[in-house]
């Protein structure tokens, strides 16, 4: 009989791999089964319960979390502990009426933003600004909505209310169905959805279940990136009423720019630990003295790379 782990998701930005690691069976050899809970559910209600789920041991695992572990950190709780990340790479695309040739067109224009987190809406302003846009010149409308369907956002680009919108996959192809266009933003390394977390106890007290999980969210990320025939199924049937969008091709466009860049090994990049730090972290004076990896526990990880385990997945 399998044993059922529970994985809870921080936001539905996380869902497209999760779901994926869920349904894919590949944690069945191991013994387990996932149980995936959404923040805004019975499990967790709302973002708060994040952090007391996890300290309490009511869930195994959880994804997101990524300004809390340092803020916990400085008031002397140091049990969260970051163990691998999937993507390194910001994924949010910005959705623009026709006329914006450019990022420089978008100055003085009203941007709606899909999520108020630093980790969003900090980088896009962050992104902005290096590309020549003054604070003053940039007009962010940032929206708190957990929901994950992001149709009204690029409707009201259609409408007249914004300029441009920035939103999650697969609503890039429906603002472009739509007659919009889409601006390139440059590469911008980030902890951004599947950052995979447990606490220090659970760890300790369940090692053989970590290193199944982690081979297991390994495997997940290889199913994902190369059996795209079975990963569009899987994503449709779980995320179409979610997203409001029904055609098999956001699913395969889904599928196909979330296979680009997931990560072969989720370790996390340098910069993209110090850019979520610079983002939250490093501003506030409480905790200036945390470092940026104080948090991160890789060595599960690498020693199940070291074993060769990842690159004879890939080989075969």
């Amino acid at each position: 009989m399998l044993r059922t782990l529970d994985l809870l998701a921080s936001d539905p930005s996380h869902l497209p791999f999760l779901f994926v690691f869920k349904e894919s069976g590949v944690m069945e050899k191991y013994g387990f089964e996932i149980d995936l809970h959404i923040v805004g559910g019975a499990k967790a209600p709302t973002m708060a319960h994040r952090a007391k789920l996890a300290l309490a041991g009511e869930i195994d695992f959880l994804s997101g979390l990524h300004h809390e572990t340092y803020r916990e950190r400085a008031k002397g709780e140091k049990r969260l502990t970051y163990l691998a990340q999937a993507q390194n790479n910001w994924d949010d695309r910005l959705v623009a009426l026709p006329k914006i040739e450019r990022i420089h067109d978008l100055k003085g224009q009203k941007i709606v933003c899909h999520s108020t987190a630093p980790c969003v809406a900090g980088n896009l302003r962050a992104v902005l600004e290096s590309c020549g846009l003054k604070p003053d010149e940039i007009h962010i409308e940032a929206v708190k909505d957990s929901s994950g369907k992001f149709l009204q956002f690029v409707d009201r680009l259609t409408s007249g209310e914004a300029a441009a919108a920035l939103v999650d996959m697969p609503f890039d192809l429906y603002g472009i169905k739509k007659g919009l266009k889409i601006i390139d933003l440059p590469d911008r390394p980030v902890i951004h959805n599947t950052t995979l977390l447990a606490t220090t106890d659970y760890i300790k007290q369940n090692e053989e279940t970590v290193y199944a999980f982690i081979k297991g969210f390994i495997e997940a990320l290889h199913f994902f990136k190369t059996q795209p025939d079975k990963v569009i199924p899987i994503l449709k049937n779980n995320l179409a009423k979610r997203y409001g969008l029904e055609e098999d091709e956001y699913y395969v466009h889904l599928q196909r720019e979330w296979a680009r860049l997931l990560s072969k090994k989720p370790y996390p990049l340098a910069s993209a630990i110090q850019n979520v730090y610079d983002l939250d972290v490093g501003k506030d004076p409480a905790m200036r003295n945390i470092g940026p990896m104080e948090p991160w526990d890789l060595h599960y990880l690498r020693a199940i790379d070291d074993s060769g385990f990842i690159d004879k997945l890939y080989a075969s």
